[in-house]
């Protein structure tokens, strides 16, 4: 039996889905995404405390990311709760950091 060599293999197919800055839509669309089993990570754009205070009170987002064969579905969740849209920017592109 052969061995099986994972070392030469890339897996890199997360596409970076939308941005979110009002937390109260990311946790309904969380709560959407995971009743629907897409798995997701979460990036963190924090904000510094001066621009903050000084440029008009800009908040952190929030990138989810998921995998790139689940986008349609995560797209079909958007289409059927068109509330959640109006906090959502959509990127729909693909992560451009590998960790591995």
């Amino acid at each position: 039996m052969a061995d099986i060599s994972f070392a030469d293999v890339k897996v890199h197919n997360e596409v970076e889905f939308c941005t979110i800055t009002d937390l109260n839509v990311k946790k309904q669309l969380e709560r959407l995404f995971l009743d629907e089993r897409i798995s997701y990570y979460e990036k963190w754009d924090d904000i510094s405390f001066f621009k903050r205070v000084f440029a008009g009170g800009e908040k952190s987002k929030c990138t989810l990311c998921i995998n790139e064969m689940q986008r349609d579905k995560a797209e079909e969740i958007l289409e059927a709760h068109p509330d959640l849209k109006a906090g959502i920017e959509m990127i729909n592109k693909k992560v451009e950091r590998t960790f591995f």
